[in-house]
């Protein structure tokens, strides 16, 4: 999910005609790399994480929820990337990117074909062969019926 909001793979921009394409930003791309990173390294940051959330005996349990951290990265604010992940951003950056041009629908079509769309291809072919087929019968007896 946090991939697709800092580039999306599904929804793509139309392609660029030949002369027209530009370099990515340079600030965006570390930029991109170091909120992801925010995500799968919440403790390096100061951020909560699921090994380290306080338990009140008496209370009652309830399991934040990891997967949206943009409030909590939000109210966090801005912060130093530590120096232990500074050889990891090259690597999270190259992983968007990478998440940006992987074709999933194909790779997934490809891999698994679905027996289902096959089946609505075909049905869709008989449908289409006896309509025709009833509009030539049809053409034929209103001809006949003419003379």
């Amino acid at each position: 999910d946090v991939l697709n909001r800092l580039n999306p793979s599904y929804f793509r921009q139309a392609q660029p005609q030949a002369g027209a394409y530009r370099d990515p930003d340079p600030r965006l791309q570390a930029q991109k790399a170091r909120y992801l990173s925010k995500y799968i390294f919440p403790l390096q940051y100061g951020l909560s994480n699921v090994f380290s959330q306080p338990s009140a005996a008496k209370e009652t349990y309830k399991q934040p929820n990891f997967a949206d951290r943009e409030r909590e990265i939000e109210l966090f604010g801005t912060c130093k990337t530590p120096k232990r992940l500074k050889d990891v951003l090259v690597l999270l950056d190259k992983m968007i990117w990478r998440h940006g041009k992987c074709h999933y629908k194909l790779l997934r079509d490809t891999v698994c074909p679905s027996k289902v769309d096959k089946l609505q291809v075909i049905a869709r072919a008989s449908l289409i062969f006896a309509h025709r087929s009833r509009q030539r019968t049809t053409r034929r007896w209103t001809a006949a019926s003419y003379w």
